[in-house]
């Protein structure tokens, strides 16, 4: 292994977007390896990697947690970045994030922010979160700081004396493998802006209901026992059960307005079993909503029944 940087870049039928994935790779004063896996993709994934010169790996599909680990095993660096095939690297992101690990030998992940672009890749106005100065741990128990996979550099030894990525839950399987490392090693928030994040109707993250499930599976698997850490995962499960559960109840008001009701229903199991507190509040509202639209239409009525001479008193002020 050598002391350089690897960049992962799984791809499954992306190749319009990829050409730009690995140009951004290239946008640092330090060359990186990339490796591109095309997992099985029936597009020119496989060309596009080739033309521009970068190591290409071609598997059948076996899914995005298989792809990253088949990467991570040809990673000749020290260092690994897995950056999505619809997402850029930002310039200088390996450069910073490169710095952050080498200034400290504890530390095996270092991350900085994300930035939302459009399908085109034009940079859209993103919040940015404050920095996580300590209790790295504590803190990615509590939220996912890290908003997609390119925006965390990783000791690569790290990674594979971990065991890579765990598989059963694709859509969370990035949150599982931080959760793990700084479980047992130092990290670093930089707080600079380092990866796009494309946003389009592919998204992985666009699918509540798997978003919701692989998330909190996640977060089972990785309970303390007890204590500050244990306060801190009780409150990420919440926000969680929150976060993609009222995502969820989006997704269902559209599925009404499409008549689209057997996925209403087939959601509705999801919340039910998995966020229950959000289905609780929604039902509540909703009620208080009917409730409301019902004392109208008394109110209405009743002033539609009063007497000719009684309305006309009321109109006049008498």
């Amino acid at each position: 292994m050598n002391g350089g940087v690897s960049i992962v870049i799984p791809c499954f039928n992306q190749a319009r977007f990829l050409v730009h994935a690995m140009a951004s790779a290239r946008q640092s004063v330090i060359q990186p390896e990339i490796i591109v896996v095309d997992d099985g993709s029936t597009d020119e994934t496989s060309e596009t990697a080739r033309a521009a010169g970068v190591t290409c790996i071609r598997q059948s599909n076996r899914g995005l947690v298989a792809a990253r680990n088949r990467g991570l095993e040809a990673a000749s660096g020290a260092f690994v970045i897995f950056l999505d095939a619809d997402d850029t690297l930002l310039p200088g992101a390996i450069d910073v994030g490169l710095a952050a690990l080498t200034e400290d030998a504890d530390r095996a992940l270092a991350w900085g922010r994300c930035v939302m672009m459009d399908e085109t890749g034009v940079l859209l106005p993103t919040p940015s979160p404050p920095r996580v100065l300590a209790d790295h741990h504590a803190a990615l128990l509590a939220s996912n700081c890290i908003w997609t996979p390119g925006a965390a550099m990783l000791r690569t030894e790290a990674v594979r004396t971990a065991g890579g990525f765990a598989g059963g839950f694709d859509a969370a399987a990035d949150y599982d493998l931080y959760l793990r490392i700084t479980r047992v090693h130092g990290a670093c928030d930089h707080g600079q802006p380092v990866v796009g994040y494309r946003r389009h109707a592919a998204n992985m993250s666009g699918n509540a209901a798997r978003m919701l499930r692989d998330t909190l599976a996640v977060v089972q698997r990785n309970r303390p026992d007890a204590g500050p850490l244990l306060d801190a995962w009780q409150r990420g499960r919440r926000m969680w059960q929150d976060f993609y559960g009222t995502q969820l109840v989006e997704e269902m008001r559209h599925d009404l307005r499409t008549g689209a009701l057997t996925h209403v229903v087939g959601k509705s199991f999801v919340l039910a079993r998995m966020a229950p507190a959000v289905l609780w509040r929604e039902a509540r509202r909703k009620g208080n909503v009917v409730m409301r639209r019902r004392q109208a239409g008394r109110a209405t009525a009743a002033a539609d029944t009063a007497s000719p001479s009684r309305r006309a008193d009321s109109a006049s002020g008498s």
